[in-house]
């Protein structure tokens, strides 16, 4: 019989030479990571799946994605930066938190609750189990009715805005990504991974929320996307109003990947000019609302919760503001400035003369550069990408659905044309051509829209020569929360952070 000593040093020495037999094998070969083809249960019973959700914990095992992503959170981003980048997203990506805001529990503060929100849209509904909610608050594939219940989407819905809502769902790209073979856009496509290194196809995906999207069919028809539709009965019931700039979103991310050519055999690392990320991104997002403005059109004919026309496509001031105007608000002599030729877009003395928008009608949204501004001169109303739609919903009357539909489809086809071509120039030839639209210094303009487009692709140009000093960083953001607040009780307050921000670009 062993005594204890004895057995201690058998497993000692068996132990000791597991590992030097480790060791040698380790200094001759690299370890091969093997991730199984996932056969996970479909929504029509237990077959294999192609496109569907895996979730994130694969993501995020210490040999993928998981690794410290220490140099990642102080902006160090080398050839090696994905192993960490799964890291990076848990611990400090916003989105994270996606989920959490619709339950009693948010993990940041917030004016209103999705409990108060949902008392007024939907009574007696959780924000948890509404598909609209979900849609944008989790995965959207996951947001479907039948999938509401599901334990296994559930669990996956808590995961937030995590890696598959914006890179697609795993389920067919999880183990060809590992080592990609053929042509990658080819591939891509195949599996159903987003192409996310082409900035206009990563600001379509996250216009796709920021926005609004119509839902996405396979080829039998069946909605396998859910449509992200926040509209305003949900801005009246409480929900912020959605005011998105793709340049300014993505740079106050941690951002957790390397920006790379991958159509060059090289594959190599780039940095993007930011005055070109600003532009392609204005382009997405007026692609992305036409597309939401077309399905809209569409939807409102059988859909109860979907109104025509929908009033969070309007500027909210063209109701929102006071009846009388105060001095401080007139332009001119004694010229009330939601009737003055700058703000409606007239140009009298133009020929022929172009008279504007029609009094009595309401403005639609304001994407500029696409569309017209006021206070801004180029471009002009009658000459902008989006000139076709904007005369077709501003009316006296509510513009026809069905006519707002087809325009809408038509000028969104015409701006992914012009998204591509904007994505294959360089960052210097897109930059000439944006600034030509810029007006001259940083002038003050009459209304949060302009201001604050006008202020975000002013900060893009100034990025684009290098990143400022940190004091007129902190300005930008003053001014950022201004605009995002957009106090209506507190306009001189926040007018004044808006203004400082002018300033300091007015003196570069």
């Amino acid at each position: 019989m062993f005594s204890a000593r004895k057995v201690l040093v058998t497993l000692a020495a068996g132990i000791f030479g597991v590992a030097v037999a480790l060791a040698a094998r380790n200094a001759t070969t690299l370890p091969t990571i093997t991730i199984p083809k996932h056969e996970l249960p479909g929504r029509d019973g237990p077959t294999a799946v192609g496109r569907v959700a895996v979730g994130m914990s694969g993501c995020l095992a210490a040999a993928c994605h998981g690794a410290p992503a220490g140099k990642l959170l102080n902006g160090e981003r080398g050839d090696d930066c994905w192993q960490s980048s799964g890291s990076c997203w848990a611990a400090a990506d916003p989105h994270t938190a996606a989920y959490s805001l619709l339950t009693e529990n948010p993990r940041r503060t917030l004016k209103v609750t999705a409990a108060e929100i949902m008392a007024k849209y939907a009574p007696g509904t959780k924000a948890t189990d509404n598909v609209r909610c979900l849609a944008c608050h989790s995965n959207p594939t996951l947001a479907l009715p039948d999938l509401i219940p599901d334990a296994r989407s559930r669990v996956l819905r808590e995961q937030g805005v995590s890696c598959e809502a914006c890179h697609g769902n795993a389920g067919q790209w999880l183990q060809p990504h590992t080592a990609w073979k053929g042509d990658r856009k080819d591939v891509y496509e195949k599996t159903g991974m987003r192409p996310l290194d082409d900035l206009g196809e990563r600001a379509l995906a996250c216009a796709g929320c920021h926005v609004g999207a119509p839902a996405e069919k396979d080829s039998e028809g069946k909605v396998i996307v859910a449509v992200r539709d926040m509209n305003h009965d949900m801005i009246a019931a409480g929900h912020p109003r959605l005011a998105f700039d793709f340049a300014e979103y993505q740079r106050r991310l941690p951002q957790h990947w390397q920006e790379k050519n991958r159509s060059l055999t090289t594959n190599r690392a780039i940095t993007h000019n930011e005055a070109k990320v600003w532009y392609v991104g204005r382009v997405a997002h007026a692609e992305a609302a036409c597309r939401l403005l077309a399905d809209r059109a569409t939807r409102s004919a059988s859909d109860p919760v979907t109104p025509w026309p929908e009033f969070a496509e309007f500027n909210c001031a063209s109701c929102h503001h006071n009846l009388r105007m105060p001095e401080g608000e007139k332009v001119g002599v004694g010229a009330d400035w939601r009737r003055s030729d700058a703000y409606l877009g007239a140009e009298p003395e133009a020929k022929p003369p172009i008279s504007g928008r029609p009094l009595g009608s309401p403005p639609w949204q304001t994407i500029w550069p696409v569309t017209f501004a006021p206070g801004i001169e180029f471009p002009k109303r009658d000459k902008a990408l989006l000139a076709d739609v904007i005369r077709a919903m501003e009316t006296p009357r509510p513009p026809k659905a069905d006519n707002a539909g087809k325009v809408a489809k038509t000028t969104a086809e015409q701006l992914k044309t012009k998204r591509e071509a904007l994505v294959l120039m360089s960052g210097p030839d897109v930059q000439r051509e944006s600034w030509a639209l810029f007006p001259k210094g940083a002038p003050l303009v009459p209304e949060w829209d302009s201001a604050s487009q006008l202020f975000y692709g002013l900060v893009a140009r100034e990025y684009s020569h290098g990143t400022p000093p940190k004091p007129i960083q902190d300005k930008y953001r003053a001014a950022v929360r201004a605009f995002r607040a957009q106090d209506w009780a507190r306009p001189d307050e926040s007018w004044g952070r808006v203004k400082d921000a002018f300033d300091a670009l007015r003196e570069k």
